[in-house]
């Protein structure tokens, strides 16, 4: 008699971990697969404002164990009169690795330097496909099958506003991850796992911390006290890194770096603006977050408790945004300060999934949002400051697509050639394989060619290795 593989077992269930070997391996697969397709178009430098003051700081921390920093950079005065990034101490952890690594090895130096910068940058792609896990995980948890779980997983990176910021060295896909985590772990009944992912958040932005007494009290009322517990000490030790951080920059426990700034910003200018303006509405750049009020209200039928935690994360993130005096997140693509509270959120839209009709919708919506950030992907967001007068609030979506054009015509044509305004990165396709030709002109041509090649024969190896693992996981149809 023919044999038939097992039917799967749901991950809906909250008190063990089911996964099978063959849904195991597909999450390795996926991880690889989707760091290496992003590896492919990242930029190989750090051009925002915020993502350099943070890697300066690495740098300090690395080559002279201080944590000062260039007054010219985002920065504050501190206490011993000098000047300290005014950021959390996550991304800057991040780095040290790399950067140390590369220092180790290159020495000092400007190319040293920029292979360390580059090599610090390509953490994010591995932040990026780490949270694609992580939310097809929650999205199982919260009993999706396989198919629509990932759908949501990729989806929530592919095709919304974090595409670009993939590449950037911003600390809200890092936020997002340890919150998705703390979720999940929280689900599955393993606080102490829940706590790691919260104190991940806190260290990415001290603002996290507000999640977690929501943490908390849910894991009290399930489990209890004892459990409880287990969950705060990762996130006390996460706490008392970030005030030891303030203490060191600072002298003062509660100086996150933002003592002169604060929620100015009224609680309706702010939500009109994240919902409805052209160049910051949560609506044009994640068009999926349509479909979130249904999910949550599946939620509030199947599981309380996760909606608590979903919905409250994305509450609290969505009036922190709303109230703080640059609602608009800086010069940055879409509501970026929104980030960790929408992909949680998204993950609850893969038990919504449960008919053709509603996959179809939702691969529309993500097809869009994917239409909608793809130039900025390959273009800086910043080659728009470059216009006069600039968009006084950000980038613009249609500007952006508009850019495609000229600015690949200026990399092909002039690929050797680099101005001395120190703005090239503006100029020219944010894509490493340019950086390097015009660094190191054709030898960098050629080792970005080989390079690519060898990018996308893994791409390839382990995306097909994903789609075996995950047929074996999903079982016949």
């Amino acid at each position: 008699m023919p044999q038939t593989s097992p039917a799967p077992v749901p991950l809906a269930c909250p008190d063990r971990e089911p996964r099978s070997p063959s849904e195991r391996r597909f999450l390795l697969w996926l991880f690889l697969a989707t760091a290496g397709a992003l590896l492919l178009v990242q930029e190989g430098a750090i051009t925002g404002y915020d993502g350099q003051t943070m890697y300066e700081v690495t740098k300090a921390m690395v080559e002279r164990g201080d944590l000062a920093v260039d007054r010219q950079w985002n920065a504050l005065p501190g206490s011993d009169g000098r000047f300290y990034g005014r950021h959390g101490i996550g991304m800057t952890l991040i780095g040290l690795v790399p950067y140390a690594g590369t220092h180790a090895v290159a020495g000092t130096g400007d190319r040293a330097d920029a292979l360390g910068e580059a090599l610090v940058s390509a953490t994010m792609p591995l932040i990026a496909a780490a949270l694609v896990v992580a939310t097809y995980l929650l999205a199982r948890r919260l009993g999706a099958r396989a198919g629509p779980a990932l759908l949501v997983a990729v989806g929530s990176v592919v095709g919304t506003f974090l595409l670009p910021y993939t590449k950037e060295f911003f600390s809200e896909p890092l936020a997002a991850l340890g919150i998705v985590v703390a979720v999940e772990r929280a689900l599955a009944r393993r606080p102490a796992a829940a706590g790691v992912g919260a104190a991940v958040a806190i260290l990415a932005r001290p603002q996290s911390l507000l999640f977690a007494p929501l943490l908390l009290l849910v894991l009290l009322r399930r489990q209890g006290v004892r459990t409880a517990l287990a969950a705060a000490g990762p996130i006390g030790a996460g706490v008392l890194v970030t005030v030891g951080y303030n203490l060191a920059r600072f002298d003062n426990p509660l100086d996150f770096g933002y003592q002169d700034q604060g929620f100015t910003t009224p609680l309706l200018e702010g939500t009109a603006g994240l919902l409805l303006h052209p160049a910051k509405s949560v609506l044009l750049f994640a068009p999926l977050v349509l479909l979130v009020p249904f999910a949550l209200a599946r939620l509030w039928r199947t599981e309380r408790d996760a909606l608590v935690l979903i919905a409250g994360n994305l509450v609290i993130t969505f009036l922190i945004t709303a109230t703080w005096f640059s609602w608009i997140g800086g010069w940055a693509w879409g509501p970026r300060l929104l980030i960790p509270g929408l992909v949680p959120a998204f993950a609850a839209i893969g038990p919504w999934l449960s008919s053709r009709r509603r996959r179809q919708a939702t691969a529309t919506l993500l097809a869009v949002g994917f239409l909608v950030s793809a130039p900025a992907l390959v273009v800086s967001t910043q080659a728009q400051q470059l216009d006069t007068p600039q968009p006084p609030v950000g980038p613009g979506v249609l500007r952006q697509a508009e850019l495609l054009g000229p600015v690949t015509a200026h990399t092909v044509e002039h690929l050797y050639e680099a101005d001395g305004d120190g703005r090239n990165y503006l100029r020219y396709l944010s894509v490493w394989q340019a950086g390097a030709a015009r660094v190191f002109q054709r030898p960098g041509l050629l080792l970005s060619l080989v390079g690519t090649l060898a990018l996308l024969a893994a791409v390839l190896w382990s995306g097909r290795q994903a789609v075996r693992c995950f047929r074996e996981a999903a079982g016949p149809a």
